[in-house]
């Protein structure tokens, strides 16, 4: 026998994964530009079950524009194929779930003279702070993913 607040839940719970997976839609006008930085990237390798370490500091740029494509670099390899998308919507904003935006695509090139993994699978979750991109940046390999920059932290160019 349901109880009248067994009923409400029922009908509640469904509602709010609803709303939690509708996220706006489009770019925001703000969120358009380049965002520059120095960042340290860390490339982690696979050595027969033990990873190896290697580091370097490199320009990171990023250009976003209207329609959500991403352009730029770090340290040498460039963007290909990235986008921007809204990442959640206000319900999960107010649960603190998820970033803002992601960006998916790929990492083409070294970052740096060391790092010999020329294509990189990643994703970028982001947030705007007074005008600033702060988020980090994943590399997704074989079903595991490595945050090659932790704390990415871009300043917008003023245009």
């Amino acid at each position: 026998m349901y109880t009248k607040s067994r009923y409400f839940l029922n009908i509640l719970i469904p509602y709010i994964f609803i709303l939690t997976s509708c996220n706006e839609t489009g770019i925001p006008d703000d969120l358009q530009g380049t965002y520059n930085g120095k960042e340290k990237v860390i490339i982690r390798y696979d050595r027969g079950g033990q990873y190896i370490y290697m580091d370097d500091y490199v320009m990171v740029s990023l250009m976003i524009d209207k329609s959500g494509e991403v352009i730029g670099m770090v340290g040498d390899a460039m963007f290909e194929g990235c986008s921007v998308k809204q990442n959640r919507g206000w319900i999960a904003r107010q649960l603190g779930i998820k970033t803002d935006f992601l960006i998916n695509g790929t990492l083409k090139g070294n970052t740096f003279d060391k790092d010999t993994i020329l294509n990189k699978p990643i994703s970028i979750p982001f947030n705007i702070e007074n005008g600033e991109l702060k988020g980090s940046l994943i590399l997704t390999t074989k079903g595991d993913s490595y945050p090659v920059i932790s704390i990415l932290k871009l300043q917008k160019n003023k245009n």
